[in-house]
């Protein structure tokens, strides 16, 4: 199984994508993942640092969600449900950059929805004021909050995982003007289309 969701005190209610059983369509989406992580490898980037909202869910929370986190976790993308595991499993880092405060929400829907193994090892940097970037690099944007995430990571070394750095990382962000920062800084983006999300697996494969 790609994911594991964990038993929660309230009633959760899982929608079709986390559901336990596989159909075609799941097979074809996990060979289609498994292809973009290959292509990741081949490229040498260790490291995904991937945005929240309208991004890893399919809604813009605004950083004011008031419903259950249950409820949140019906809307990730079933895309990262099985993309960050396979990208986990091939040595690849990962970690939640996001402008939204709610970080101890995203943390509860990583708990959720990946096992132990994955969601333990996955930094979120939001502006929370729980972090600070005090590195010479660019503070626009989300690198700051790469950079951070990068740094805790670093701190923690996994075997056959090298150094992070720009040209090893990859940014994944609804916004443009997020992706137009990161390219301008000299690390790689790809920009996930909202209404078309799968298509980013097709530009990571595009990727040079």
């Amino acid at each position: 199984l790609l994911f594991h969701l964990r038993p929660l005190e309230k009633e959760f209610i899982m929608s079709d994508a986390m559901m336990m059983t596989t159909t075609p369509r799941d097979e074809r989406l996990e060979k289609k993942c498994s292809d973009a992580v290959g292509k990741l490898v081949d490229l040498k980037i260790n490291f995904l640092a991937i945005d929240f909202d309208q991004t890893m869910i399919d809604i813009h929370t605004g950083g004011r969600w008031k419903e259950s986190v249950s409820s949140l976790t019906t809307h990730l993308r079933p895309l990262f449900l099985h993309l960050i595991p396979i990208a986990t499993s091939s040595q690849i880092r990962i970690a939640i950059v996001t402008f939204s405060p709610q970080t101890k929400h995203i943390r509860e829907v990583l708990e959720y929805a990946y096992s132990p193994n994955v969601a333990e090892c996955i930094p979120i940097r939001g502006n929370d004021g729980s972090w600070t970037y005090v590195g010479n690099g660019m503070k626009m944007g989300k690198q700051e909050h790469m950079a951070s995430a990068a740094e805790e990571l670093m701190a923690k070394p996994m075997p056959d995982v090298g150094i992070i750095s720009k040209s090893t990382t990859l940014l994944i962000d609804d916004d443009p003007k997020n992706i137009k920062k990161s390219l301008k800084d000299g690390t790689r983006a790809v920009w996930i289309n909202p209404r078309d999300p799968l298509r980013l697996l097709d530009d990571i494969m595009r990727l040079k």
